[in-house]
């Protein structure tokens, strides 16, 4: 639906951003991984591992080298002993944080009383 002051037409007829977008935040891990580095990062794999409850070793590692090769998630070395990695969000994927609370009102709006993920 068109905003207040907006028609359908008004909206570009280009929908190549909206399908770009989608093609990233659409994937089942991603917004997770996104919303626990909104709220927790940097975290190490395991850290991540634990607040992604049910998220396996080999789905992890591809979901951060995706959002990596996005531009949304930086993976840092850590020179200590041992060697440790973290991963944080870019300035790009910082700037998800309204976008991922918009889908929380929405959700809390449109869904009701469905239990929320953090």
């Amino acid at each position: 639906m068109a905003g207040e002051g907006e028609t359908r037409d008004s909206y570009p007829s280009d929908r190549g951003g909206v399908r770009r977008a989608t093609a990233i935040l659409g994937r089942k891990w991603h917004p997770l991984l996104i919303t626990t580095l909104l709220a927790d990062g940097p975290l190490g794999f395991t850290e991540l591992k634990t607040h992604l409850d049910g998220i396996s070793d080999k789905v992890l590692s591809e979901c951060l080298d995706e959002l990596q090769n996005d531009g949304l998630v930086a993976r840092e070395v850590i020179d200590d002993k041992p060697v440790r990695v973290e991963y944080s969000l870019t300035a790009a994927g910082e700037e998800l944080e309204p976008v991922i609370e918009l889908l929380r009102e929405w959700s809390r709006e449109h869904l009701g009383a469905v239990e929320q993920a953090p």
